[in-house]
């Protein structure tokens, strides 16, 4: 009879030690790779404000993210794209031609103006 009250009062030890154990496992560095947001961390993509200017004597076209952006001469459009986007001249222009990529879109422009023609 005393050896199966020492083996109940055993088995009530280790529950008891298991369940304070528990939480602190999740908690950890170990439970961190447990949990499924672990592999879901996401990379934001900068959003770059960019200003062209037209110093031509033509109005000039580009796509841009495939939306079309009419710059008219010695005037300038500011649009938004995400790093990355390449812009396209729409219309010819001198030293490209339409379709040409005349630029991709990267953080070191945010705020800065474009000039072509």
């Amino acid at each position: 009879m005393l050896q199966n009250t020492r083996s109940i009062v055993r088995s009530i030890a280790v529950l008891i030690l298991a369940g304070a154990i528990a939480p602190m496992a999740n908690a950890g560095p170990v439970g961190s790779l447990l949990t499924p947001t672990f592999a879901a961390k996401q990379t934001k993509i900068a959003i770059v404000p960019i200003k062209l200017f037209n110093k031509g004597d033509d109005p000039q076209t580009v796509k841009v993210d495939g939306t079309v952006y009419t710059v008219a001469p010695h005037a300038s459009v500011t649009f938004k794209a995400p790093t990355g986007t390449q812009v396209y001249a729409d219309t010819p222009g001198k030293g490209y031609v339409k379709g040409d990529v005349l630029f991709a879109v990267s953080p070191e422009m945010k705020g800065e103006t474009i000039m072509f023609n």
